[in-house]
Order: C-alpha cells, then sequence, then structure tokens
C-alpha cells in the first residue's frame, strides 16, 4: 500500500484501448481526478484524435512502447500467430483472447519502467488492456 504524504500530488496510471466506447466515458474521471489534484499519466495507443481528447480532460499522454510507433495496434499484437486450421467460428474468440496477453508481453518492461520513474501511486484500467494490471503487480499498488 502507497501512504500520500500531506501536499504530495497523487500520481495516478490509466490504461485503456483506442475505442472511442472505452475511452469516452472516462475523461469525466481523468478531469475529476485532476481536479482533486491529481497528476494522471494516460497510456494510450496511437490514435491523435483520442490522445487530444484526453490532453484535454487534462492527462499527460503516454505511448505503450517506448519510441511510440505511430503504426502500432494493440489489437493486432499475437493475431498473426494464429492457430492453423482453426474453426471459422473459434477464429474470433483466438483474436479476442490473444491480442491483450500479446501486447502485454510486447509492453510490459517499458510500462512498469516509465510508470516507476513517475512515481505511479494509484492504476486504473480497461478490462481490455490488462497492462494495467501487470503495472500494478509490480509496483505493488
Amino acid at each position: 500500500m502507497v501512504c500520500i504524504g500531506a501536499g504530495e500530488q497523487p500520481v495516478v496510471a490509466m490504461f485503456n484501448v483506442s475505442m472511442i466506447g472505452h475511452v469516452n466515458p472516462t475523461f469525466p474521471l481523468v478531469m475529476e481526478l485532476v481536479g482533486r489534484g491529481c497528476k494522471v499519466h494516460y497510456f494510450l495507443p496511437p490514435n491523435a484524435d483520442i490522445r487530444s481528447a484526453a490532453c484535454d480532460a487534462g492527462a499527460f499522454v503516454e505511448a505503450y512502447l517506448e519510441d511510440d510507433p505511430q503504426d502500432f495496434v494493440l489489437e493486432h499484437c499475437g493475431v498473426d500467430r494464429m492457430i492453423p486450421d482453426l474453426p471459422e467460428e473459434e477464429q474470433q474468440l483466438w483474436r479476442g483472447a490473444v491480442w491483450p496477453l500479446a501486447s502485454t508481453l510486447l509492453c510490459g518492461d517499458h510500462l512498469i519502467t516509465r510508470c516507476r520513474a513517475l512515481g505511479i501511486q494509484a492504476v486504473l484500467y480497461d478490462p481490455m488492456a490488462p497492462h494495467g494490471l501487470l503495472v500494478a503487480h509490480a509496483l505493488r499498488v
């Protein structure tokens, strides 16, 4: 458990996917946290509109990968390694199950290192972005 001293600004990390229906509901939360004195670092895939909206809400936008490649798509991680001859009805399940884990493996070291450097004290994440769970576990927050 992290204790925050008097006068210290809490530092929060948020993790999400690049889907409007997932990020839009979080912007009022970002505004509320910032309004209450928190510093919010929002980890988002490269999407100019969504990143701009996060900044407008008061968050500091962070990249999932250190070099922030603009062609990086979380939802594409690992899906190119689909089991050969997988029945059509199971292919969508494969895609949905594999990319969150594959992208967490790909990005995990950077995310942990970056969050440790930022002094993250709390982590919020969309269930489709298990990266936050990894960071919270690694930082023990």
